[in-house]
């Protein structure tokens, strides 16, 4: 397959697991065609144009048409230009690669990180917050990670992809709403009661074992293993961290435990203020969860994947 062609399916896979469904995800696209359809010439010269059909604009090819035929492809959660070396090092020494992949987001796709996090307000209303409420204190929240990534270097692993002339693509919130799925799926058929029934179910999947065994475990940020859990809310998707001010109202909606893949320490601050435990999963296992979840994909249609960079390979077939 060519790499636009794994581009998207992974665009289709991460539809499937949004949970905007139907009408309201066809609404988002619809809302950019609008905006792509007013403009005049010189404006839809300068649109990003994948964004008609992809809603997710950290999730882009940032190297190459997309036409290369890709048989084999190196892949991992951080992609520098380290890994880009890497990746023409072992070329040289006889390593197949035809493209580079990475979770986290490069380019315009890293610029562009605050334009995937509506999809949280959809979220939170899943857990009992008011739309109005969720749209009031999202909107600080993005223009917060807009400002504090705008003066970024966006461009230097691109770069180096471009110089080096190897394709690479980031596939940064399919992997995280697939994981986010999985993982909210799996808790609500087991419903730990305790936060220590919690870390034992993940210390079950291979991910978590894997970092437990490196000492970077799940852990308890507020709260304690005794405490009970209550109802979970799983927090992987939507870009970045939520707005703090989102425990008050989740406090207020019945949820007793946020499980999420980082937490400032704001957010420590408000989820014990609002008597909310806080379970952070280890953020490489989480990633990789859901990129092994679109790898999965990949693998059925004939892709050779050499994990690196924090990437922990794990098949569910």
């Amino acid at each position: 397959m060519r790499l636009s062609e794994y581009y998207r399916l992974a665009v289709e896979v991460a539809m499937e697991a949004d949970p905007r469904k139907g009408e309201e995800l066809e609404s988002v696209l619809l809302q950019t065609k609008r905006a792509y359809d007013a403009l005049d010439a010189a404006g839809r010269d300068m649109f990003d144009v994948d964004s008609l059909w992809n809603p997710y604009a950290d999730s882009r090819i940032l190297c190459g048409e997309g036409d290369a035929e890709v048989s084999t492809a190196m892949w991992g959660i951080d992609i520098s230009s380290a890994e880009v070396l890497l990746a023409d090092r072992l070329r040289e020494k006889g390593r197949k690669i035809d493209a580079v992949l990475s979770h986290h987001p490069h380019g315009r796709a890293h610029a562009s990180l605050h334009k995937v996090m509506p999809v949280q307000e959809r979220m939170m209303r899943s857990w009992g917050v008011p739309v109005t409420i969720a749209e009031d204190i999202l909107g600080p929240r993005m223009h917060d990670v807009m400002c504090a990534i705008h003066s970024q270097n966006h461009a230097q692993t691109v770069d180096a992809c471009r110089l080096l002339d190897i394709p690479y693509m980031c596939l940064h919130q399919p992997c995280d709403l697939l994981g986010q799925q999985f993982m909210q799926g799996l808790v609500d058929e087991r419903e730990p009661e305790r936060l220590g029934d919690l870390l034992d179910l993940l210390a079950t999947l291979p991910e978590y074992q894997h970092a437990i065994r490196e000492c970077n475990p799940p852990a308890i940020f507020v709260g304690g293993r005794d405490r009970k859990a209550g109802s979970i809310a799983v927090k992987f998707a939507g870009g970045t961290a939520a707005p703090k001010e989102m425990y008050e109202q989740l406090s207020r909606s019945g949820i007793g435990t946020v499980m999420c893949m980082h937490a400032p320490e704001s957010h420590r601050e408000e989820a014990r203020k609002n008597h909310i435990n806080l379970v952070v999963a280890s953020h490489m296992a989480s990633d990789s969860l859901g990129t092994n979840l679109v790898a999965d994909r990949f693998e059925e249609h004939g892709l050779e994947i050499i994990p690196c960079s924090g990437f922990i390979r794990v098949r569910r077939q």
